[in-house]
């Protein structure tokens, strides 16, 4: 399989010799989170994978999970079916160290597991682009971005009156409806989005690689349903004061109800095994709000914003109820001045404070950090007529609770020949500590202090073939450790690896995208980390047939994985599962789909002993007006 890989790879580099200039490119396509700042994708030093619109809806993914694993090539774990809790990988650097944004609010919830967002609570619709930037971010973003940033940006007001309506139905009674109506004019522009979903799912737990049972799903061995409910709301309102002056307010309320399989203590092997149950089920009510002012004039590109973040989670567990909320209030004012040609300066102050009520008992803990940032953005000519773009990004942040923290990050890239170029990164990090990790019931330590972080890559390529090597480390890792509860390593855990990518377009009618990423980690003891494939490749295609119809296909590749550290536990990796999509456009307004996820039925597991989806079929409707 390896030499496949590597076969398919070098025929992928050679046909794009032949095929350098090309229709379908993403320089045109923008990039927001890198720099704080919208750039073209091309302007940018940093490694960035770009999900787009029309990516979204070819596929028809309808979560954030299935797009960053089919259309991102980002590694994934979960624990049961669509809903249930998740865990993503940016070059080997988990969800813990992953900021998520949507339109610049922060969705990382600190009272999840390690302040991670809750990446299987979302849901796209309406969504314009979503931006995955690799490498420690910390710099322009602070906590939480060591290991990159998920930046999703949702779609604006068309000019005039619209409505849309999407429904689908499909395998384990699956049924999602949506409603947008939007409406703009020169100076209102009004965006309302509605989501219903609902499954009835199929049992989270299955036997475990080491049972007899192993292979046979959940109607085999009479297990229960394990379903789930998402009813999200978007809105969003601007006003145009005068061509220079906007005022822009939103609103994103994701409610949801998860019902999972739980897990018990065998004294005998010393680990927790997945159990059947009917009782575990976590209803969330997260809403985030943002209020945003922008002046632009000659000189100056001024934005002062107000984000609010608040989580509700209550658990029906084996054990008892819990309830947790958080939340987090930010407040940034920061302004763009460009100084010479094709060159600027951000600059800016935020103030932000994280809190978790009732972490025990009547009690309420919090951490505030007081920060200023500044990026410096150069586009110069040095090598004759040919771009070299120069990034640099510090930032200082003032916590009341742990050490202060500097961190930045550097950027270089050169254009050699038309656009092929050479990029150079690097960066560091700071993760401090969750209030759950350092005061919560289950596995706290008071005693626990912020992981440092240093992340570097160089990049070979144009837009059409690239290739990348990294190298990131972390300082003093936080994980968690039955029955110790949250320890701390010190020492360096290592990731390091090489990325490869392809995208073109052929003759107006054949789309093709490749990434592939090989991974080694080690913690500080030179141990393997758990749950992190060496391989994975994801390839997809979309063939127009014409105008109205066209047809897509993606493969996705898992290599070796060890569910557990130093390669121990179950082998949850090896496999490979494909999928087809088809949509036709009956008329100007209205669109139908199919798509069949796993179509060869591949049995498979994420995580040792939880469920993965059989073959699914479902079938959609998209009318607009």
């Amino acid at each position: 399989m390896n030499n496949t890989i590597k076969l398919s790879l070098l025929s992928v580099a050679l046909l794009s010799q032949l095929h350098a200039q090309n229709a379908y490119t993403l320089e045109t396509v923008n990039v927001t989170a890198s720099q704080g700042s919208t750039l073209k994708k091309k302007d940018v030093t940093d490694d960035v994978t770009i999900i787009t619109q029309e990516e979204i809806k070819e596929s028809r993914v309808s979560t954030l999970n299935e797009a960053l694993k089919q259309l991102g090539n980002l590694s994934m774990t979960q624990n049961g079916g669509v809903g249930t809790s998740a865990s993503f990988y940016i070059r080997g650097m988990s969800s813990k160290r992953i900021l998520l944004l949507v339109d610049g609010v922060r969705y990382n919830d600190p009272t999840a597991i390690g302040a991670a967002a809750e990446f299987s609570q979302i849901m796209l619709d309406d969504v314009k682009r979503i931006e995955i930037i690799k490498g420690a971010q910390s710099g322009v973003w602070g906590s939480d971005a060591s290991g990159g940033v998920i930046n999703i940006i949702t779609a604006g007001a068309r000019k005039g009156l619209h409505f849309s309506t999407n429904t689908e139905y499909g395998a384990y009674n699956t049924a999602k409806a949506t409603v947008h109506a939007s409406y703009a004019n020169e100076k209102l522009d009004i965006n309302a989005n509605s989501l219903l979903y609902t499954t009835d799912g199929f049992s989270a737990v299955e036997p475990s690689k080491g049972s007899a049972d192993y292979g046979k799903r959940y109607d085999e061995l009479g297990l229960e349903k394990d379903p789930y409910i998402n009813r999200s709301t978007m809105l969003k309102v601007g006003y145009n004061f005068t061509q220079n002056d906007r005022l822009q307010a939103s609103v994103n309320i994701i409610k949801s109800t998860i019902h999972y399989d739980a897990s018990a203590y065998d004294a005998a092997t010393g680990t927790y095994v997945p159990t059947d149950s009917p009782i575990p089920q976590t209803t969330t009510f997260n809403r985030f709000y943002n209020v945003t002012y922008n002046h632009k004039d000659k000189l100056n590109d001024i934005k002062v914003a107000y984000n609010l973040s608040l989580f509700n989670r209550d658990i029906v567990g084996t054990y008892g109820k819990y309830n947790y909320n958080g939340n987090v209030n930010e407040v940034k004012a920061e302004d763009k001045i460009a100084y010479i040609q094709n060159s600027f300066i951000r600059f800016g102050a935020s103030y932000q404070k994280f809190e978790q009520k009732d972490i025990t008992p009547n009690t309420t803990k919090s951490y505030s950090a007081t920060s200023a940032f500044l990026t410096n953005y150069n586009k110069l000519n040095l090598l004759t007529d040919k771009n070299t773009i120069i990034t640099e990004s510090l930032r200082y942040d003032n916590y009341n609770n742990f050490d202060n923290s500097f961190t930045g990050k550097i950027g270089l890239k050169q254009f050699l020949k038309n656009d092929f170029y050479i990029s150079l990164n690097a960066g560091t990090g700071y993760n401090t500590p969750t209030l759950g990790q350092l005061y919560g019931a289950f596995g706290a330590n008071p005693n626990l202090k912020p992981e440092k972080s240093l992340t570097t890559d160089i990049t070979l390529g144009n837009d059409t073939v690239w290739i990348t090597g990294f190298y990131n480390e972390i300082k003093d890792l936080i994980e968690y450790d039955y029955p110790a509860g949250y320890v701390q390593t010190s020492g360096k855990s290592k990731f390091k690896g090489i990325e490869l990518g392809y995208e073109d377009y052929f003759g107006d009618s054949l789309g093709v995208k490749a990434l592939y990423t090989y991974l080694r980690t080690e913690d500080a003891q030179g141990k393997t980390l758990a749950r992190r494939p060496i391989n994975q490749l994801n390839t997809s295609a979309t063939y127009y047939i014409s105008d109205d119809f066209n047809v897509g296909a993606n493969v996705e590749f898992i290599g070796t994985r060890y569910d557990k550290a130093d390669n121990q536990g179950a082998q949850t990796g090896q496999y490979t599962i494909a999928g087809i999509v088809a949509n036709v456009k009956a008329s100007k307004n209205v669109t139908f789909y199919s798509k069949i996820d796993n179509i060869t039925d591949k049995y498979y597991q994420t995580v040792d002993g939880y469920a993965t989806a059989g073959r699914s079929l479902y079938v959609g409707l998209v009318a607009k007006y």
